[in-house]
């Protein structure tokens, strides 16, 4: 026990145009604040709502008891398994790592067991096969735009609005898609093909056989994530090697995950599944079993700083999600020290804590507002232009 309180919270919704960013803040006693990411896919308002109406499990408790602040967030919750009540835990979870790296005067990744992969991390590209027209030729052009870019690595759905099953004709571009991104970058970039959870176990084997020529590095969340079964059939017959987790909540999902399928990583999102404290734990199951863990992440900034510490304290990290290059022009300004990524790596932030602030002049000149600004719907006809003409 130590003797600072956490004594208020403040939410911060920042109108991005592909899925609206919810910052906050924990206040202590101490004068020190704990800053974190609590973004969903939808629901921003409700998010700020569960984290005020929350506040009675953290507000006087004391910021170093993570442990027993997550447990009672979650037990105490009768429906604990939800994206909504696992959002809140992991933001309060999150802030409170970095009001401790704040009063020790220690980067987060120091108090997780230092930086096992140094403070440069190894990143992929997503967010950037906007304005393709949908068809092979616009993929190829933006895929050398990424390599320009200095990446090494990148992510895309050449799937359009599929679900359950694609005709032969859709089923023929989207090969075509991924072949003609292979042969504009060459055989030397990962590339990582993700499904949004879009098929059934049967047409998802039966798409990853007909990619497999293409060498993808992962075949991410080729079915919903409400069958397990269905995700172990495909881990099972495909080809290519599975990723999945996103929408898997806290070590109880994964835990399943281990010892049911045979996926080959795991992508639990930080901002939903629990945070830093479940995060290890969710990390730890994936060692045990030789599982490599590159975390889900079509999130902010303060989400990505929060990934560089945790995921340099695993032994088990692969590579890290990022839209920094492809996002809004103004994501730089969100922070006093901008997300620095260059030529596919990721730098740590310098600094106790996370390294990091918000800039609150910035973040009120782009607070949500609901009539401009929508969460892209990934069965809407065009949703790869990721709505930016509502900026």
């Amino acid at each position: 026990m130590s003797d600072v309180e956490i004594t208020g919270v403040e939410t911060y919704l920042v109108a991005n145009p592909w899925k609206p960013w919810v910052f906050v803040e924990l206040e202590t006693d101490a004068g020190v604040t704990g800053l974190a990411e609590a973004t969903t896919h939808d629901k921003p308002r409700t998010v700020a709502a569960a984290i005020d109406e929350m506040s009675n499990f953290f507000i006087g408790k004391d910021p170093f008891d993570t442990e027993a602040l997550w447990l009672e967030m979650y037990r105490n919750e009768w429906f604990s398994k939800n994206v909504i009540n696992t959002t809140v835990c992991s933001a309060i979870d999150m802030a409170c790592w970095d009001i401790k790296g704040k009063l020790l005067d220690k980067p987060v990744y120091e108090l997780l067991g230092g930086p096992v992969h140094g403070t440069e991390l190894r990143t992929y590209a997503n967010g950037w096969y906007q304005n393709t027209g949908g068809t092979p030729e616009g993929f190829a052009e933006a895929a050398k735009e990424v390599v320009d870019h200095g990446y090494d690595a990148m992510k895309f759905d050449p799937f359009g609005t599929a679900w359950q099953s694609m005709s032969r004709k859709e089923q023929n571009k989207a090969v075509d898609i991924v072949g003609a991104v292979r042969d504009a970058v060459g055989p030397d970039v990962d590339l990582m093909i993700e499904c949004h959870g879009r098929f059934s176990a049967g047409q998802a084997v039966e798409i990853a056989r007909e990619m497999a020529e293409f060498e993808p590095t992962w075949f991410e969340e080729p079915c919903p994530p409400d069958s397990i079964n269905s995700l172990a059939e495909v881990a099972r017959k495909s080809p290519i090697p599975v990723a999945t987790g996103e929408r898997h909540m806290t070590k109880h999902d994964f835990y399943e995950l281990v010892t049911r399928t045979d996926v080959d990583v795991f992508q639990p999102d930080l901002m939903n599944t629990g945070g830093i404290t479940e995060g290890k734990k969710i990390a730890a199951l994936a060692e045990a079993d030789h599982v490599d863990v590159a975390p889900h992440n079509p999130q902010g900034p303060v989400a990505g700083a929060i990934y560089g510490h945790f995921c340099t304290s695993i032994p088990n990290f692969r590579i890290q999600e990022m839209f920094q290059t492809f996002d809004v022009d103004w994501v730089n300004n969100l922070m006093n020290k901008p997300l620095v990524v260059e030529d596919g790596y990721m730098q740590i932030p310098d600094g106790p804590g996370y390294g990091i602030e918000l800039d609150h002049d910035v973040v009120s000149e782009h607070i949500y507002e609901e009539d401009r600004v929508h969460t892209i719907d990934l069965w809407e006809s065009g949703w790869e232009d990721r709505a930016q003409d509502k900026r």
